[in-house]
């Protein structure tokens, strides 16, 4: 084996090892940034518990957990689908139409993507925990929270950030 030959085998493995270290570094980017955004929840949810009577705090806590909660069984279901499902850039779209409970979603870096997108419908629904403080049915905010995580969210950010989307 000639120099040359060597050296491009070399090359050709530092180049493989790049792509998978580059790999590597999104899905921790993905996964550090979505946990931040997360962590958003937390900050909602003490604000919250600092503008309401005291006697309400437990309910506004549990409020905001279960837009966790509920908000990935939205999203997972439904809302990842209509958001980012079917993607044509042929046609524009008002919503997506596959990947329904994540179904053609197997590999890691897609799934960090999703838990990237999940964070930001939740925290979304969380925001609006503070104005219904002490307003709202425990089982008509659970509603509305499904409801926003599950579509009207994806609806948004399927027409905005999709390539199908109709406002893109």
């Amino acid at each position: 084996m000639s120099d040359l030959e060597t050296l491009s085998a070399s090359v050709t493995a530092l180049e493989e090892s790049i792509a998978t270290t580059n790999g590597g570094l999104d899905v921790f980017y993905l996964l550090f940034a979505g946990a931040m955004v997360f962590f958003m929840q937390a900050g909602f949810a003490m604000l919250c518990a600092g503008s309401i009577r005291a006697k309400n705090v437990k309910n506004i806590m549990l409020k905001n957990i279960l837009d966790a909660c509920g908000g990935a069984v939205g999203f997972w279901t439904i809302g990842y689908a209509f958001a980012y499902g079917g993607a044509d850039s042929s046609k524009l779209t008002f919503i997506g139409n596959s990947d329904f409970v994540l179904a053609n979603i197997h590999d890691g870096g897609s799934l960090i993507g999703w838990f990237f997108q999940f964070a930001f419908a939740a925290t979304a629904a969380t925001i609006v925990a503070g104005t219904v403080a002490e307003r709202c049915k425990f089982e008509a905010y659970i509603a509305y929270s499904l409801m926003l995580t599950g579509f009207v969210y994806p609806v948004v950010v399927h027409s905005i950030w999709s390539s199908s989307g109709f406002l893109s």
